[in-house]
């Protein structure tokens, strides 16, 4: 199974500074992605835009074979969703090539989150969430202009599945060409409903694992746990969309899971158990982040 990891894309790695205890940190993710043939790794961070931690990496490892790429995540400590803040995401580097590669629409500040989480009326009121009938805001147009005209990555964040077809469909109207959607929270009947969107679904290791029924804390000083996926529900998932559609990461880095490539690692060695062949993990775990990142 070791060998999966050789070529291999873990597009969700949480190993920059955090508030809560890290199981690694950036150098030492970096160091066993390369020791493992890994291909790329993508660097995720609910306070910052990690695409600055990505330009550091390529700055003083220029014979790194491994590629590292960031970009942001609207959540309110990064900036929110702001416009001008995604702007200078796009360009943050060292080198004027550099910039972030994906911008997620927040993926703890949602209503839909929010309210698993039991938040305040007033906490919840203020989190994000994708009106109905139109675009709420004209920064979140702007925004979906901007991720169009730059060709990168639209994640859709931790939304409902009804928020998900709305904001597809508004991402598509402004000419958005690659979206992933994190799936991990979706049920039966909204992941059939959304599989013809012509978008690419994430799943990952930390939502099948233990991590999901421990209080964590992700943004604040508040503890939650969040909803599991069960294994086979996730087969049961990735049968619905197919192989071509997946991207299964890890999203490691939280000191109660294991470092990020043997959580990788693991998650694999389950899909593996869950019947799916060679080629198809291949896909899933290398060919259809490649496309999608254009790395």
């Amino acid at each position: 199974v070791e060998d999966f990891l050789k070529g291999s894309v873990d597009n969700h790695i949480h190993c920059c500074p955090h508030i809560n205890k890290r199981s690694t940190n950036l150098f030492d993710v970096v160091d066993q992605a390369e020791k493992s043939g890994m291909y790329a790794i993508g660097l995720m961070d609910n306070f910052s835009n990690s695409s600055g931690y990505a330009s550091l990496i390529k700055k003083y490892q220029p014979n790194l074979k491994l590629k590292v790429f960031g970009g942001l995540i609207m959540e309110p400590p990064a900036g929110g969703v702001n416009f001008e803040n995604v702007k200078i995401a796009l360009n943050y580097g060292y080198e004027n090539d550099e910039g972030a590669l994906f911008i997620s629409f927040p993926t703890h500040h949602t209503k839909f989150v929010a309210k698993q989480e039991n938040r305040s009326k007033s906490y919840i009121d203020n989190c994000f969430y994708v009106a109905e009938n139109k675009i709420q805001d004209d920064e979140t147009s702007k925004i979906l202009d901007l991720i169009a005209e730059k060709n990168i990555v639209l994640n859709t964040g931790h939304i409902s599945g009804v928020e998900n077809y709305n904001l597809v469909n508004y991402a598509k109207k402004a000419g958005i060409k690659k979206i992933l959607m994190p799936a991990n929270n979706l049920n039966d009947d909204e992941i059939i409903n959304l599989k013809n969107l012509d978008v690419m679904f994430e799943f990952s290791y930390f939502f099948i694992s233990k991590a999901t029924q421990i209080p964590l804390t992700h943004v604040d000083g508040e503890k939650h746990t969040i909803n599991k996926l069960e294994i086979n529900k996730l087969k049961e998932f990735i049968k619905i969309v197919s192989c071509e559609k997946v991207i299964l990461s890890s999203d490691c880095g939280v000191s109660v899971l294991p470092k990020p490539h043997f959580g990788f690692l693991n998650f694999i060695s389950l899909v593996k158990d869950l019947g799916f062949s060679t080629n198809d993990i291949k896909k899933m775990i290398s060919t259809n982040s490649k496309a999608l990142f254009n790395i």
